[in-house]
């Protein structure tokens, strides 16, 4: 894939991640023992995920699977390097990168790959087609289509830290039993307990 293509799929991608409180890292973090990534790949990094965008070298659908299994591996490895240095577990995005709109004969392999639920989320984008551009299309198709850069234009940016929403008074009061009790208990005393006639006596 050639580099204005690429550069344009990361400065599309750069105002979603923004808007989630991700910010792209000036560097690929070193990893050893998995597939070195090709030239254009970028990351992403918030206090809860980690989106990796991987180009892709080519349309067919074994170069689309193998790139698949490259980027999953290196993306797991950055997974498990930083969650032994954090206490909260973390989310991984990878975003494959085609270099033009796919063939209808590579559908079964883009289905199967972002279908697959195994270690990450996975998406495929591409640039749009001239025919897309003249409707009014985004430049890359499917950016939004990224589970975690999919909001809408009011939303606000989410906060780089973990807070608890307000609750109501009957959840406040189950949390603190399940906390004091603990959940086996909170579920015995609840099966053991009276259905609720609600009236129908």
């Amino acid at each position: 894939m050639n580099g204005p293509h690429i550069d344009a799929c990361i400065q599309a991608l750069e105002p979603l991640c923004a808007k989630v409180a991700m910010a792209r890292q000036a560097q690929l973090p070193g990893l050893a023992e998995v597939a070195k990534p090709p030239a254009g790949t970028a990351l992403w990094s918030g206090g809860y995920a980690r989106l990796l965008l991987w180009p892709v070298a080519a349309n067919q659908s074994d170069v689309i699977a193998r790139a698949a299994d490259e980027g999953e591996g290196w993306l797991d490895a950055l997974l498990a390097q930083t969650e032994t240095l954090s206490t909260a577990p973390l989310d991984g995005y990878l975003v494959l990168a085609l270099p033009a709109p796919p063939a209808p004969e590579t559908d079964e392999e883009i289905r199967k790959v972002e279908l697959s639920s195994r270690i990450c989320r996975k998406h495929l984008v591409w640039p749009s087609s001239t025919k897309a551009l003249a409707a009014g299309a985004e430049p890359w198709a499917r950016i939004a289509d990224i589970t975690a850069l999919g909001l809408p234009d009011a939303a606000t940016a989410a906060s780089d830290t973990l807070y608890w929403p307000d609750i109501g008074d009957a959840a406040d009061a189950l949390w603190l039993e399940l906390q004091e009790k603990g959940a086996p208990a909170v579920a015995q005393a609840d099966a053991e307990a009276p259905i609720p006639t609600g009236g129908l006596e």
